[in-house]
């Protein structure tokens, strides 16, 4: 059902002021191209999007404090547009649809604990042993394994796949077709092979004639409020945990390897792969495609820019790392200032070198005169 709600009403759930109607019912948010009624409410996040506005102005809008936008007669006027936004997202929420109670084409073990108001769509799978709790919600094709255990109020897309063991905390949402638990990439050579000769002497004198699987028997553990994305996987530990912890919310296409510790209210954007047994640090942010190579441990509240390779340990807290190997900003700055200088001075000395040579042959031309 829609949500019905008055100007002043959702003003005073923002916490903020407005301007118009107070009894003016609001029936959504949308974007300013496609307001169809004063009912709808235009975002307008930013100063770039006033044009549109002269065109074609809403009558209901909200808009970021200081801005003058006399045309529409209902607004409201707020700090943080993009907070408020999430916010109004949460008022207007369209909840992912799941028939009540448990799917009959749904195979659930005897031995499994269901919790009260949970939601079992279509063709799931649970396990043995598995426990699941209060008013969670598998929309359809989830898998849980044997003895997971998944706390209450969590929301598994299409496709997601909860490993055997794996442990799962309160309001945690796992996307489509994500895996959590999967096997962790782990081998051996019997005799020391390409990579440990390349190690030890910088040169490859060995091959791999044989490769051998290190088995996983270890867990997953993903703390409160996590939050994982589409096509991710979260590998298992070897040996003890790989563990996601609170707040952290890793987006689509990104790889955590086995026994890796990622810290609170981490955000990891996109296509992101982090290596066995690293350490992330609170609060830190890797935007898209950053690499974070195996063993290392990266401060809290670093922020590592997209394409960034962090290749060894990040000591110093609240850096902003940049490039291929991964280093503070400035540093990064100051190289390529330094390089562009370096390509003057090539310039130079290719403009000096002629005249050199310009000079030489004068004087031996002078030379053969005499």
């Amino acid at each position: 059902m829609t949500a019905r709600i008055t100007l002043a009403q959702l003003a005073q759930q923002l916490e903020s002021e407005f301007v118009g109607n107070p009894n003016l019912e609001i029936h959504g948010v949308v974007h300013p191209a496609k307001v169809q009624s004063e009912h709808d409410m235009a975002m307008v996040m930013d100063k770039g999007i006033i044009p549109l506005l002269m065109q074609q102005p809403p009558q209901t809008a909200l808009v970021p404090q200081g801005v003058d936008l006399p045309m529409i007669p209902n607004q409201i006027r707020v700090q943080r547009p993009k907070l408020a936004l999430q916010k109004l997202l949460d008022i207007f929420e369209r909840p992912v649809h799941i028939p009540r109670g448990i799917h009959p084409s749904s195979v659930i073990d005897p031995t499994a604990r269901l919790g009260e108001n949970v939601q079992i769509g279509p063709l799931c799978a649970i396990g043995p042993g598995a426990v699941i709790g209060d008013n969670t919600r598998l929309v359809s094709h989830v898998t849980i394994g044997a003895n997971a255990q998944v706390d209450t109020d969590c929301l598994f897309y299409p496709g997601a796949r909860i490993g055997d063991r794996v442990q799962v905390g309160k309001r945690v949402i796992v996307g489509y077709n994500t895996s959590i638990g999967s096997e962790g990439y782990s081998y051996v050579t019997p005799e020391p092979g390409s990579v440990d000769t390349a190690k030890a002497s910088g040169r490859i004198q060995a091959l791999n004639t044989e490769i051998l699987k290190v088995n996983s028997i270890g867990t997953v553990i993903l703390e409160n409020d996590v939050e994982i994305g589409a096509n991710t996987t979260i590998q298992r530990a070897t040996l003890d945990e790989t563990r996601i912890k609170r707040g952290s919310k890793i987006g689509d296409l990104n790889v955590v390897a086995h026994n890796v510790t990622i810290g609170e209210n981490v955000m990891m954007i996109a296509q992101i792969a982090v290596g066995g047994s690293a350490v992330v640090g609170d609060r830190c942010v890797l935007a898209g495609q950053v690499g974070v190579k195996d063993h290392v441990k990266v401060a809290e509240d670093t922020i590592a820019m997209a394409d960034s390779i962090i290749a060894s340990d990040v000591k110093t807290p609240r850096q902003i790392l940049v490039g291929f190997p991964a280093v503070p900003q400035k540093e990064y700055a100051y190289k390529e200032m330094q390089i562009k200088r370096i390509k003057g001075l090539s310039e130079q000395i290719k403009a000096l070198t002629a005249r050199l040579e310009a000079l030489e042959k004068e004087v031996s031309q002078e030379g053969q005169l005499v």
